[in-house]
């Protein structure tokens, strides 16, 4: 008798199983994505400046000291923006 009342309600509870929805599928993509150094920010450092022959009078030394400085902070400056970039 338990077996054949477990059997209807077996019956009774199978349409309803048909309304379940299905559980959603999960879709996973990998994208590889390279990145690269825009070309604006790849350009070298400007060259250390020195008079040719040789430094003749102190001025001399403090004008190749002003250049190189100057050429040291655009170098700066630029690895500055490459830094930034790499943030993005």
């Amino acid at each position: 008798m338990l077996t054949l009342m477990r059997f209807f309600a077996c019956l009774c509870l199978l349409p309803l199983a048909a309304c379940m929805t299905p559980k959603p599928q999960v879709l996973i993509e990998q994208r590889f994505v390279e990145r690269h150094i825009p070309a604006s920010l790849k350009r070298p450092c400007p060259k250390v400046w020195a008079k040719a022959g040789g430094p003749a009078v102190v001025a001399d030394l403090i004008d190749r000291g002003d250049v190189n400085e100057a050429g040291l902070r655009v170098c700066a400056a630029q690895v500055r923006k490459i830094i930034e970039w790499d943030k993005q």
